[in-house]
């Protein structure tokens, strides 16, 4: 069926309306309207195809550019998550808090104090490794 329409289509001669000009005052508006298309092509439709194309470029410029801070992120975590193992940051937290009284510590853990701290560390250092990077 859509090929019987494209033939259809394309069989069908279709009339095109166009401007017809005689005489000299055909010939003057002929070139009014040529100008009038010139001057609508670059004032107008130049202007916006150029408005297009950078608002396009500036688009794909910050895709790639939070791409790229996504990745680098991710890397610096990475390298940040092995810096905290390699010092056992955590260890060291839970040595620290076995001096603390029973109630204290208790308090603390429930408010989850340690595991806040923990995430500044690793915060901190992911942040270092960015600078680096």
């Amino acid at each position: 069926m859509k090929k019987i329409i494209l033939i259809v289509l394309l069989l069908v001669p279709l009339a095109a309306a166009a401007d017809t000009y005689q005489d000299a005052a055909g010939t003057s508006q002929m070139l009014a309207d040529y100008i009038d298309n010139m001057w609508t092509f670059l004032f107008s439709d130049v202007p916006t195809v150029i408005d297009r194309f950078m608002t396009w470029l500036l688009y794909y410029w910050v895709k790639m550019k939070l791409f790229a801070y996504y990745y680098f992120v991710k890397s610096a975590y990475g390298i940040a998550g092995t810096i905290l193992a390699d010092m056992n940051v955590m260890s060291q937290i839970a040595s620290s808090m076995t001096l603390l009284p029973q109630d204290v510590r208790q308090m603390l853990v429930e408010t989850r104090l340690f595991d806040g701290v923990n995430l500044l560390i690793q915060a901190w250092a992911t942040k270092f490794v960015m600078r680096l990077i």
